[in-house]
């Protein structure tokens, strides 16, 4: 009985944790005085800054890194309709996706609306000097003989 009661405490106590973790602030300053704070600021992984942030207009450009470099892609979504952002890579040894961020409001300032697009941000560091090309189709991940309703081609050059 006291195990249940102390699973059971323990369970709570995790997931009002876990629920305070995706808040907004909802005191933001909105005087300017604190304006840094509200700006998007570049991911950090391992203590490495991207070096390099991309969006959709790098559709079918060629991205030139060193080995190590970080780059990211951010790319508006809408996952209430079903779609989501693929990745496909041509070449794991020359670059690797390190992590994908959990969707975040497109505008930082605004009130959370239901069914508004929002941002994912994809993050890749180069590994090997060469060539990859990065795909990310916007799909619904159950239909598979439906062509994406929106696909972005970065190529990407490791020295």
């Amino acid at each position: 009985m006291f195990t249940k009661i102390t699973l059971t405490m323990i369970t709570i106590i995790l997931l009002i944790a876990l629920a305070g973790c995706g808040a907004n602030n909802s005191q933001a300053d909105t005087s300017g005085e604190n304006s840094a704070t509200n700006q998007q600021l570049l991911p950090i992984i391992s203590g490495k800054a991207a070096s390099l942030s991309l969006d959709a207009s790098a559709d079918g450009s060629t991205q030139q890194l060193k080995k190590g470099e970080v780059m990211s892609v951010t790319l508006e979504a809408n996952p209430s309709t079903g779609y989501s952002w693929f990745v496909n890579i041509s070449d794991q040894k020359v670059i690797i996706q390190m992590a994908e961020t959990e969707y975040q409001e497109a505008s930082p300032n605004t009130t959370p609306i239901l069914g508004a697009p929002v941002e994912k941000t994809f993050l890749f560091q180069a590994v090997e000097a060469g060539q990859a090309t990065i795909t990310l189709d916007y799909k619904r991940g159950w239909e598979t003989d439906v062509a994406p309703e929106q696909m972005i081609t970065i190529m990407v050059e490791v020295q």
